[in-house]
């Protein structure tokens, strides 16, 4: 069994709500490509997350691949 990586996906889950409600929002950006390092991707989550009003709960990196036999 061997993962074919295709593309990853960087995923902001931000709080849309209040600390006394909170509600999330995912917002998501394809095509990031399987090479760049984690520490890059964080980094550039992070000056996303900074130019939204919302709150940034979670920072998540999805890998898309294939899975061949």
């Amino acid at each position: 069994m061997a993962f074919i990586p295709l593309e990853d996906r960087l995923q902001l889950r931000v709080n849309v709500g209040t600390a006394q409600a909170p509600a999330y929002r995912t917002r998501a950006w394809g095509n990031v490509k399987p090479g760049v390092s984690d520490a890059v991707l964080y980094d550039f989550a992070a000056a996303l997350g900074g130019l939204t009003a919302e709150m940034v709960e979670n920072i998540f990196r999805v890998k898309v691949g294939e899975l061949q036999g």
